[in-house]
């Protein structure tokens, strides 16, 4: 009797505006305290609700058109959204500014209070592909679909014509961290969050850079 074949077969497919509530939650995910505490003003639930309505609107870093859905024998189990490192600064003030629309003025007020404008550093050069978001279902975490995601996201940059591809990740997630170094990126540098939001956003993150012509 021949043998069935039960590897998983990790596929991608590109994300549509119909995804939102399932991307907005991975998402989230990606950056937790800032959302919830920014996005969402404190509550976690709203900043999903925003990010998942905001998901099928089009022009900015968290929208369908720079995402893919990540497929695990057809099913979704994650999401990863890149571009060009060149457009970061539009995309990232076209998101705040479609987040500010969410509020009325008080909300808005207290957006800025929050350190809006602080929310997004520096995070890529303009001649990289940038790995804005990565984030996998939880119960599918170590079964190598995050590094087949990070293969897939490094094809897409050459396909581009690049030949560097950046990302950031939390200071305090050292698992994510030492998966980026295995699949050879390189801290390039600290982006440190100021000592008054630190209980709210957290340390900060680290900017880390892959040479694919090496």
């Amino acid at each position: 009797m021949a043998k069935t074949n039960t590897t998983p077969q990790i596929t991608f497919r590109p994300a549509k505006p119909e995804d939102g509530k399932t991307a907005g939650r991975l998402l989230f995910d990606t950056f937790a305290k800032e959302a919830a505490f920014v996005v969402g003003l404190g509550s976690e639930e709203r900043a999903k609700k925003i990010l998942a309505k905001l998901f099928s609107v089009s022009g900015h870093r968290l929208s369908y058109e720079f995402s893919e859905m990540i497929l695990l024998d057809g099913q979704v189990v994650g999401v990863i959204t890149s571009f060009p490192g060149k457009m970061i600064g539009k995309l990232n003030r076209s998101f705040a500014w479609l987040v500010m629309k969410q509020y009325r003025l008080c909300g808005k007020l207290a957006l800025v209070k929050r350190g809006f404008s602080d929310l997004f550093v520096k995070e890529a050069a303009k001649d990289e592909f940038h790995l804005a978001h990565l984030s996998v279902k939880p119960r599918y975490r170590g079964k190598g679909v995050g590094g087949k995601a990070l293969s897939h996201f490094v094809e897409n940059a050459k396909l581009a014509g690049f030949t560097k591809v950046s990302l950031t990740v939390d200071i305090e997630n050292k698992a994510a961290s030492r998966l980026y170094e295995r699949h050879g990126y390189q801290t390039r540098a600290i982006n440190l969050i100021p000592k008054k939001l630190v209980p709210y956003l957290g340390s900060g993150s680290l900017r880390m850079v892959k040479n694919l012509d090496q």
